[in-house]
């Protein structure tokens, strides 16, 4: 066997102790990186937090509302994002054609080692840009694909073997994917939300007192909120019922609601024709809920379908507890009974019961609050998830 010169040993340690190249990691989305709903608020808390050293990250928005061209995204940790408009409307118009060419030259070009996309349009642009072999080839699925058609699901059935996984936040997410788009367990991946326990918290009660003023509640009122954006999915109708029956009972009972949408003057028309005043509040959209929900007694989500909430994961971390629709993965967030309740999908009396409850026993509030922030201290921490990213694409690049 040949012997290695000293030379030779010290050039490969200086070969082994170079740093690698970083991850250059391309990440589809539909939607603006900076709306207030819950899968933009995942991809900023992911891609805010992975080692900058170790990532080089280029997010490319598809949505119709973004202006073309390049801009720059600072995360709150500082670190700043290169950020590509390509606005389109169906991936198969003018638009959609070019966005998909541009992002192929870019690829070759630059040559990402992971393409990640989330929701539809991105989903299938992904698979449209070159050989799988260029790069590995991920989907998010976000939400329990309630927006797909008879057909689009046929077409992701069709495609869904190009992607080297498939990643959900909640077991029932990949459930729903398996029945409907025959998606084997193999390339099944879950890795649940995570939320900033530091950020999202509990706090003192003098600061408590003094976010409970700025909101204008009073110190016996009991105020739910929900943070959802007013889309017939998340049902605020149902929710708005469920609250009348509730402040009827008690009239200390306050609703927030925070999110804004395309069914606020009609939510709003229905509060006034409930005769609830000022007891319902809209808030619209809010760049402040970690500074909201500690102010508050309870949370809630009246939603027909639902992924993994990060509303009920950011309520939970603040030691509110929840009542929330049994519907995807809330089944998997809320233990009912324990740190809150889980009622029907479309049944306002039996929300409404829930909310009683909490209105009237405050020792109960307490005690699903304080369960819920201990079980996301130990389940779903942003640490947690961002650890799981991170090391599956080193795994997949071969640097684990």
């Amino acid at each position: 066997m040949p012997s290695l010169s000293a030379s030779s040993i010290a050039a490969e340690a200086v070969i082994a102790s170079q740093p690698q190249p970083p991850i250059r990691l391309l990440l589809l989305t539909d939607t603006a990186l900076t709306n207030t709903g819950g899968s933009e608020r995942f991809l900023r808390n992911l891609v805010g937090r992975l080692p900058p050293e170790r990532y080089a990250i280029t997010v490319v928005q598809l949505g119709a509302d973004n202006a073309p061209g390049e801009t720059t995204h600072v995360t709150e940790a500082g670190t700043a994002l290169r950020v590509l408009n390509h606005p389109i409307g169906p991936i198969y118009g003018l638009r959609g054609l070019r966005a998909i060419r541009d992002l192929r030259a870019r690829l070759r070009l630059e040559a990402f080692d992971v393409i990640q996309s989330q929701h539809e349009k991105s989903d299938l642009i992904n698979l449209l840009l070159g050989p799988r072999e260029m790069a590995v080839r991920l989907s998010n699925r976000r939400d329990m694909g309630f927006l797909k058609s008879r057909r689009l699901r046929h077409v992701f059935r069709l495609v869904n073997h190009r992607y080297h996984s498939v990643i959900a936040p909640a077991h029932e997410i990949l459930a729903a994917l398996a029945e409907h788009e025959g998606l084997p367990t193999s390339r099944m991946l879950w890795i649940a939300n995570g939320v900033d326990t530091d950020r999202f918290a509990p706090v003192p009660v003098p600061r408590r007192q003094a976010l409970r003023q700025a909101l204008g509640l009073a110190r016996d009122e009991v105020a739910f909120g929900c943070v959802a954006s007013l889309y017939p999915v998340k049902n605020h109708a149902m929710l708005i019922d469920a609250f009348a029956s509730a402040h009827a009972c008690d009239p200390r009972a306050r609703l927030l609601l925070v999110g804004a949408g395309a069914l606020a003057g009609e939510l709003s028309a229905q509060a006034q024709a409930l005769g609830l005043g000022d007891a319902v509040r809209f808030l619209g959209n809010r760049s402040d809920i970690h500074q909201i929900l500690p102010a508050l007694d309870a949370a809630l989500l009246a939603s027909r379908s639902e992924g993994m909430s990060n509303a009920i994961l950011e309520a939970m971390a603040c030691g509110l507890p929840v009542v929330a629709t049994a519907v995807g993965g809330n089944l998997q967030l809320v233990r009912d009974g324990e740190t809150g309740f889980l009622v029907p999908s479309g049944d306002a009396a039996a929300m409404g019961d829930a909310m009683r409850r909490l209105v009237q026993e405050p020792l109960l509030r307490a005690s699903l609050g304080n369960a819920g922030r201990r079980r996301i201290e130990s389940e779903f921490s942003l640490a947690g998830m961002v650890d799981a990213y991170d090391r599956l694409y080193r795994r997949l690049v071969g640097r684990a």
